[in-house]
């Protein structure tokens, strides 16, 4: 997207018209309701209706991370499509290195499934410490419930097999994620410098 609109920044960087900020800003406004209102308000649909935690402050904590992961994600795609002059190959490389992002964030495959030898790149994957954060949010400090009749479902996760109610803590903690990757705010945290790290870079 960016490509298209680069010649006509210089030139108007060129004539002293703006500089960089206030075209960002501008852009940024502008593109208000496609980046922040439409994906919250699918955010909002999906939280209700997928039936997670019905707190205020579990919810606004839920909207919190999912649109900072979602703009940190759209923020790299810009980054990229600045970085790379020429779309056909930023078309070929912002889709792969997202997935790669996916993959590292413990999608896929579970952080303590990870090899050795990537997981490291995980730590620079801003799906990871958006994940977790909505991992934390849905499962720490809950206890998953018994299943009641045979038409619920019981849940077992490792070694807890059998253990009921089963404390929400072992959901992430199954999928790798430990130590100070299982506080919110944390991740929030991370989230948030990756975000301006990308956006000011």
């Amino acid at each position: 997207v960016f490509q298209r609109e680069r010649a006509l920044l210089r030139r108007e960087r060129a004539k002293k018209l703006y500089g960089v900020l206030p075209f960002f800003l501008a852009k940024i406004a502008s593109d208000l309701t496609n980046n922040i209102i439409l994906p919250v308000l699918y955010g909002i649909i999906i939280y209700f209706a997928a039936g997670l935690r019905l707190t205020a402050a579990h919810f606004f904590k839920f909207v919190l991370a999912y649109y900072l992961t979602l703009s940190t994600a759209q923020s790299m795609g810009f980054l990229l499509s600045i970085l790379i002059p020429n779309m056909a190959i930023a078309l070929l490389i912002a889709p792969t290195l997202t997935l790669f992002m996916f993959i590292l964030g413990g999608f896929y495959i579970p952080l303590s499934n990870m090899h050795v030898g990537i997981k490291w790149a995980s730590y620079i994957s801003f799906a990871r410490y958006g994940y977790s954060a909505l991992l934390i949010n849905e499962f720490g400090d809950r206890d998953i419930p018994c299943a009641d009749d045979d038409d619920d479902i019981a849940i077992s996760i490792g070694s807890n097999a059998g253990q009921c109610p089963l404390p929400g803590e072992i959901v992430y903690e199954s999928l790798g994620y430990e130590g100070i990757f299982t506080d919110y705010w944390f991740n929030i945290g991370v989230l948030l410098i990756i975000f301006t790290s990308v956006l000011t870079a």
